[in-house]
């Protein structure tokens, strides 16, 4: 009988060959992460902006509209003084910069004005003529800080716009917006104007 023979080499070479193959397969795989996750990231980080920009505009709408039907702002104190709050908050962790403390008279919670009437808390004075909700809801924003109301300049008689800012991924309020005329948005932060008070568009506030 005649044993076949058999060529030694060719089994390390299929060997080799499946290296080869395996490492470029790799390569081709850390391409490709290379280039979906970045995609990945982006789609998601406009996704979660377009997300708090339309939020901040239902902020914005729900306090033109408590205006509107009150003929006052949503700055009423605890105490029941009209024009006392300077910011409201929403829920959620407080970025850094908001300087927000429960215990200032000065800073209020956006849901006991907008969502239901107890600015004075629950055994507080009460606005008249409420007509809200005037939100169906009211949650942190896409990154889990809370929405803040620069109500400030809803409560003085001055030239300085109100804006609704949300503080972006990073959590912190960028710039300084308390004082602000012809506001642009710092470093991540969004911001919605509420009121524009500029000198051509002033209107008196009650």
């Amino acid at each position: 009988m005649t044993v076949p023979e058999t060529t030694p080499g060719a089994p390390k070479s299929k060997s080799r060959f499946r290296t080869v193959e395996g490492a470029i397969f790799a390569a081709i795989l850390v391409i490709l992460a290379g280039l979906v996750v970045p995609t990945v990231r982006t789609w998601r980080f406009r996704t979660e902006e377009s997300q708090a920009r339309a939020d901040l505009i239902r902020i914005r709408d729900a306090v033109l509209s408590f205006t509107r039907d009150l003929d006052r702002t949503p700055t009423r104190g605890r105490d029941g003084t009209e024009r006392q709050l300077f910011r409201l908050i929403g829920p959620g962790l407080i970025p850094e910069g908001a300087y927000f403390t429960s215990s200032d008279l000065h800073q209020g919670y956006l849901s006991d004005h907008l969502l239901r009437n107890r600015p004075g808390g629950a055994t507080g004075p009460r606005y008249e003529a409420w007509r809200g909700p005037y939100l169906s809801s009211l949650t942190s924003d896409p990154w889990g800080f809370a929405y803040v109301v620069v109500a400030y300049p809803l409560a003085r008689e001055d030239d300085r716009d109100s804006l609704v800012v949300s503080a972006g991924r990073n959590g912190v309020l960028d710039g300084n917006y308390a004082s602000t005329r012809d506001p642009v948005a710092a470093g991540d932060d969004l911001i919605e104007v509420i009121l524009d008070k500029s000198l051509e568009q002033a209107a008196p506030l009650r």
